[in-house]
């Protein structure tokens, strides 16, 4: 009698197998561009100045969301959300933290990386990190030869290659797993632009092999190399690969393919080498024969950043489109994003989705499609909701429940509700201080509508004090 719950175990465990490590499951592949705008690429912005061939591909054969939300305005609550379904706000999450050197994900926060390993996937990260690490002097942009914990591979991922954080910021070299590669030891040098928009050179070491104009160029051969070798080694088990590109953030470096080629400075150029790297992702896929059996992603982790955006409204190039704001800001220019999906045969090619939804929502997406209810196997994730069937239904536009935005920013249908100063703690704000705007009527937020529908803004301020409530900081 023994025996039998043990062949029943074996039984399950071979089911789910079947299931998991089937041809069934599809690859997934995230394609994550930094500081890119959501009007920096012709399928949003008809009026660029910028010629992405390769994005324009994608979303002819993919859908299209025209309401899509990084987590954050910037860069790393924007990663943290995506991979952990967790809003920053709710947690804290800002860049500042990195100077802790310290992870930002924690063992019990768990990743996209940790989903779907549990189902059988081979799961990979390219690019950059900008998580932290916990790093042995408990500094940060400090070489080590020791390990470096709480990365990608103590966060549900396999393998990593890529930067800590930008293409130019120290220490300047590559990370294999979870050890720096090289000691940046050549005297190295570099032009970027501060914040006012004065051009300024930057005195560094970088590790020998490193250089900031092949940072996106090395990451790319590797991202194609991982696709290459899945697909020759004919593996039943499905993959999933984050990459995380470094451009185009500053500095701007681009190959010398693109240099000049855009007619609108160094920037106009990153962002051709940006639908670049999509063309190389997406046209691997193809010719390897994986295309088909894959989910593939595109989107950006927030809106230009302000010395881009400034610089290409000179030229005429709207950076965010119509909407109000850029990098940083929370405003929709800082947080709606470019993003597109494909997957031959089960999502409608060339159509438009205007269902609103966020970074955060990626695990929920992703648990639903692999058949994981993620509040029962990943208790960490409490901020994510599924679009799945958005994919599935693009024509339809389906509710969001609440969304905040940061600090003092909340989403709610079509609904924008702010505090127009970023930094003012909410406990130290009044109901009356808040601007509504009908992002129907005025993408741009520019038409304070609170007086009109006070009832509807002292609502919204409930929401946003029930949420503040819960908000346990790092």
């Amino acid at each position: 009698m023994k025996s039998y719950p043990q062949f029943l175990g074996l039984f399950i465990l071979f089911k789910f197998s079947i299931l998991a490590w089937g041809k069934e499951l599809p690859n997934v592949v995230i394609i994550l561009a930094d500081d890119l705008g959501y009007g920096d690429c012709e399928p949003f912005n008809p009026a660029s100045k910028i010629s992405t061939p390769n994005l324009n591909q994608l979303a002819n054969e993919g859908i299209r969301f025209t309401d899509a939300h990084a987590a954050s305005g910037t860069c790393t609550p924007s990663r943290y959300g995506l991979l952990t379904g967790i809003n920053p706000a709710r947690t804290g999450v800002l860049n500042t933290l990195l100077a802790r050197g310290k992870a930002i994900i924690t063992k019990e926060e768990k990743t996209l990386g940790d989903l779907f390993r549990s189902q059988g996937y081979h799961t990979h990260m390219v690019g950059k990190w900008h998580l932290g690490f916990n790093y042995p002097n408990q500094k940060k942009n400090k070489w080590t030869d020791q390990p470096l914990p709480g990365g990608p591979v103590d966060r549900g991922f396999d393998t990593f290659f890529g930067i800590p954080s930008s293409a130019g910021s120290d220490p300047m070299c590559w990370i294999e797993n979870n050890r720096f590669t090289k000691e940046p030891t050549e005297p190295f040098s570099f032009p970027k632009f501060n914040i006012k928009g004065e051009s300024i050179t930057v005195k560094t070491k970088t590790a020998p092999g490193f250089s900031v104009e092949q940072a996106s160029p090395t990451l790319v051969k590797r991202a194609v190399k991982i696709m290459e070798d899945h697909a020759q080694d004919k593996s039943d088990r499905p993959f999933f690969l984050y990459y995380a590109s470094p451009i185009p953030h500053q500095p701007w470096a681009p190959m010398k393919k693109f240099a000049g080629k855009s007619g609108f400075g160094p920037y106009g150029d990153f962002l051709m080498q940006m639908d670049w790297v999509v063309g190389e992702i997406h046209q691997t896929l193809k010719k390897n024969g994986l295309d088909q059996n894959t989910l593939l992603i595109f989107t950006s982790d927030n809106g230009a950043g302000p010395v881009a955006h400034k610089r290409m409204k000179a030229q005429g190039h709207a950076s965010s489109e119509k909407f109000r704001g850029m990098k940083a800001h929370r405003y929709e220019g800082g947080h709606r994003v470019p993003f597109i999906a494909k997957w031959p045969g089960k999502l409608a090619a060339g159509t438009t989705s205007e269902s609103t939804i966020n970074f955060t929502d990626f695990f929920a997406t992703f648990a639903e499609l692999l058949g994981i209810d993620p509040e029962e196997r990943f208790p960490s994730v409490v901020d994510s909701h599924s679009f799945l069937t958005t994919l599935y239904k693009p024509e339809k536009r389906f509710p969001h429940p609440p969304m905040v935005h940061r600090l003092n920013a909340l989403r709610v249908d079509d609904w924008k509700w702010i505090h127009p100063d970023r930094k003012t703690p909410f406990e130290k704000t009044k109901p009356g201080e808040y601007r509504l705007y009908d992002l129907r009527k005025d993408p741009g937020e520019q038409t304070n509508l609170a007086a009109e529908n006070q009832k509807l803004a002292d609502k919204f301020f409930q929401l946003y004090q029930k949420f503040d409530q819960e908000i346990k900081l790092k």
